[in-house]
């Protein structure tokens, strides 16, 4: 029998089609939606990894910039004080002097002097009304040069006024570098970090400047390292020549100070920064026998290119050809090729040595390493190789006439005391072939450089005692 559809079943079973209708629907609209959650949830960790990366990223440019910037900074503080001791010295010199092309020489020297000591002042964090004494006195002793060498040039002469004047001037730059010394002892105690010290306050003033106060006070202090000899100041190139292609890590660079530098020893060696310059290098704190040194490894060879500490107080232990010998044997164990030694001198209980490698029996005294011993702690305290590091290299060296047709050109009345073969560099950054003599005669001893191939005297230099210390000029 058939079932009769009643308008009432009709709107039961439309109402069932349109319940299951929005079941579907929501089923459907909620299977969409998971997708869409999937998306929102994916995007967002993209974001968030996009945001840690380059967080990451700029945090770590910050450091690298913080780090270049400390380079800077130390660098120019550093090159900064050493200016100042070799101002001190060419002003000693320059009362030494008695030609008016040995003054005119020294003059530009102290000219130089100058100009990189404001250049350092320049650059460094500091409040200016701090140092402008100093900016003032070096401003004024550039001015002074210049004037000198212009009424040279002209008259050819000095007042006896005119050249006392650097008498006073020695005096304020001797108060000077006694008071860079204290200053730099206590960076040393203190691990001194500029560019946190160069932050400024609301008045004005940072840390840097509080600590350098007015350079002519008595607060500040740096020790003297004056490196004479012959060509100890040789021009050198911006090209680095003499440390090969391989550049190195860090960890590497760590490795050769612990293992080749400090061999055997107990030491502590902690990373500070990277130093970009002509040469760059991988800077350290050296802690060794209660001694705290820093330590500069080039990236490119590997080499240690500058090292720097303090001696200790008390009487010379050892005897200067110990020092020698020691300077000599540390440097060629370290990497430097076929080192001698070509100068010593020695301030209270520090010997400074100059050592030059040979080529053939040839002394390159372009490439000079310098070497500090400590007489009292018998150590290696100091050590500078840029010249080296620039310039060292296999060269063609020619030597065209006789060492005896060399001597013709000394003269009458001298004693030969010594004679090398060797390559120096003029003024002008042209190398020469020459034959070095030690020649006493009787008002004193000479060094004369005689071109090995046109028999040209080169240089002439003559041995003075400074203060105690025997110096060329």
């Amino acid at each position: 029998m058939n079932k009769k559809i009643t308008s009432v079943d009709f709107d039961e079973e439309n109402k069932s089609k349109v319940n299951q209708d929005k079941n579907t629907k929501k089923k459907s609209n909620a299977q969409k939606t998971i997708p869409i959650l999937i998306i929102i949830i994916v995007s967002l960790l993209i974001i968030l990894t996009c945001t840690l990366i380059a967080y990451y990223q700029v945090h770590k440019e910050s450091k690298q910039a913080t780090n270049t910037l400390e380079g800077v900074y130390a660098s120019s503080y550093y090159s900064m004080v050493d200016n100042v001791n070799n101002l001190a010295v060419d002003v000693a010199k320059y009362g030494k002097q008695t030609t008016k092309e040995s003054k005119l020489a020294t003059l530009q020297d102290m000219t130089k002097d100058c100009n990189y000591i404001l250049a350092g002042l320049s650059v460094l964090p500091i409040n200016q009304e701090n140092v402008v004494s100093a900016t003032k006195f070096f401003n004024q002793v550039n001015g002074v040069c210049e004037a000198y060498m212009t009424a040279l040039n002209k008259d050819g002469t000095l007042t006896s006024k005119q050249e006392l004047l650097f008498d006073e001037i020695s005096i304020v730059l001797s108060k000077i570098k006694a008071n860079f010394n204290k200053q730099n002892a206590g960076m040393y105690d203190t691990n001194f970090n500029f560019v946190d010290a160069g932050v400024f306050d609301k008045t004005g003033m940072n840390e840097l400047s509080a600590s350098m106060g007015n350079m002519t006070n008595d607060s500040i202090d740096y020790p003297a390292m004056i490196f004479d000899g012959p060509f100890s100041t040789a021009l050198e190139t911006t090209v680095v020549k003499g440390l090969g292609d391989k550049v190195i890590s860090e960890e590497e660079a760590r490795d050769y100070l612990k293992n080749t530098v400090y061999a055997g020893r107990d030491v502590d060696i902690e990373y500070k920064r990277e130093t970009n310059g002509d040469i760059e290098t991988y800077d350290y704190e050296v802690n060794l026998d209660n001694k705290t040194l820093f330590a500069q490894v080039s990236k490119l060879g590997g080499l240690l290119i500058t090292l720097s500490g303090y001696a200790e107080s008390g009487d010379a232990i050892i005897s200067t050809e110990q020092a020698s010998e020691m300077a000599k044997t540390f440097a060629n164990n370290i990497g430097f090729e076929n080192l001698e030694v070509v100068w010593l001198e020695v301030h209270d209980n520090v010997a400074y040595i100059n050592l030059a490698p040979l080529q053939n029996g040839v002394v390159l005294y372009p490439d000079l390493v310098k070497v500090k011993v400590d007489l009292t702690g018998q150590d290696i305290i100091g050590l500078e190789a840029v010249n080296y590091a620039l310039n060292h290299i296999e060269r063609t060296v020619e030597f065209n006439i006789s060492e005896s047709e060399a001597e013709t050109m000394l003269g009458f009345d001298y004693n030969i005391l010594k004679t090398y073969e060797c390559v120096i560099r003029l003024d002008s950054g042209v190398e020469r072939s020459a034959y070095e003599f030690m020649v006493e005669r009787i008002d004193g001893i000479y060094f004369y450089y005689i071109d090995a191939n046109t028999s040209e005297i080169l240089k002439t230099m003559k041995l003075v005692d400074q203060e105690g210390v025997e110096k060329l000029i």
